[in-house]
């Protein structure tokens, strides 16, 4: 007899609380944490800037119902990540889901590659606190601007057709 996993579950996730996050209600962020957890009180005076869904070290969901962290269960079912990823990413969810509610501009941000980010986690662990490099992509569930590369859009242009 076959144990049936379950494989669709609601997770308890981590809030970062960075200055330039939206304060109380007006914070996506906060409402979304709300509708999962009645209990969760807002204050209307704490910016709530991101919402993390994954396995990073400083930030990790947790499966609501058994209190399983995300890595654990991921770990006793590796396949929930189909073959492909599973290999190329030896188990490890490959990225974090966040959902952003940003109140004032960000800073500007560099990411390495996966090679360099293996190499600055196991020389700096305490500034590099996991190995993975960070590819992003923006989906806007509000009014969002957002300036991305310096370029122009000519010179771009020009960049994609040469290639």
């Amino acid at each position: 007899m076959s144990v049936r996993v379950e494989k669709v579950f609601q997770l308890r996730c981590e809030v970062q609380t960075y200055a330039w996050g939206k304060r109380g209600t007006s914070s996506e962020v906060a409402s979304l944490i709300q509708s999962a957890d009645p209990s969760f009180s807002i204050d209307e005076e704490q910016t709530y800037a991101e919402l993390w869904m994954g396995t990073h070290p400083r930030g990790a969901s947790v499966i609501a119902k058994t209190n399983t962290s995300l890595e654990q269960w991921i770990s006793q079912n590796p396949e929930c990540l189909g073959s492909k990823v599973m290999e190329r990413f030896s188990g490890k969810l490959p990225f974090l889901f966040k959902v952003l509610s940003v109140n004032i501009s960000l800073s500007i941000q560099a990411h390495p590659n996966k090679a360099l980010a293996e190499e600055l986690h196991r020389r700096d662990a305490a500034h590099y606190a996991d190995s993975n490099h960070k590819p992003e992509m923006a989906i806007a569930l509000s009014a969002f601007e957002g300036l991305c590369g310096f370029r122009p859009a000519a010179e771009i242009a020009e960049h994609l057709q040469s290639e």
